[in-house]
């Protein structure tokens, strides 16, 4: 009797020290799992609905608004948005728009079927096709465009076509350059301007 009591009292001193053991090993190994499917980071200034996590992390119809220096007022959305692994502030983004509304009553307005949404760099990259349509008469198309968020300022960086209050339009590359003390807000046509004349034109 006695040598089963101490087999007894031995197994119980044991489970008393092998049980908690055993509940802090799953305990790390749960914490562990959880932390291996945190998603990266948003960016903060995209505020929109979550969508369901198929592919990870998004955000459907993110916006962003803000104000330039000179007053120009920037509106940003999107259908979806993913953040860039391993990029924080960075967002991947479908169906980009773009709002500019100018100071002086103008407006500007560009699309693109996708783009790239930086917050830590302060822009917004436009690709896949640009059009861009201005309140003043210009329409054109662009491979690409890229827009600053804190003062405006766009850039094709490359070749755009279309047409003007004149005519038909072709040119190397065209910026778009905010309001200052002495002129408002100007788009300009450079590196090689094409312009064909067309009576009646808008």
């Amino acid at each position: 009797m006695a040598v089963g009591d101490n087999t007894y009292s031995l197994l119980v001193a044991w489970l008393k020290i092998l049980l908690p053991l055993a509940a802090l090993g799953l305990l790390s190994v749960l914490f562990l799992l959880a932390r291996s499917h945190e998603p990266a980071e948003a960016p903060r200034w995209v505020e929109g609905r979550p969508a369901e996590r198929q592919a990870g992390e998004q955000v459907t119809r993110p916006s962003f608004a803000g104000v330039t220096e000179d007053g120009t007022r920037l509106t940003v959305t999107a259908r979806r948005a993913l953040p860039e692994p391993g990029a924080e502030g960075r967002a991947v983004t479908e169906e980009l728009r773009v709002m500019a509304d100018l100071p002086d009553g103008s407006q500007i307005r560009l699309a693109a079927r996708t783009g790239l949404l930086d917050e830590t760099e302060g822009y917004v990259q436009l690709a896949g096709g640009v059009e861009v349509e201005s309140s003043v008469g210009y329409r054109v198309a662009a491979e690409r465009f890229r827009i600053q968020l804190e003062r405006l300022a766009m850039d094709s960086g490359g070749p755009v076509t279309g047409r003007g209050p004149a005519g038909r339009i072709e040119a190397g590359r065209l910026q778009v350059e905010g309001a200052t003390g002495e002129t408002g807000a100007r788009l300009l046509f450079t590196e090689g301007v094409k312009l064909l004349y067309e009576p009646g034109s808008e």
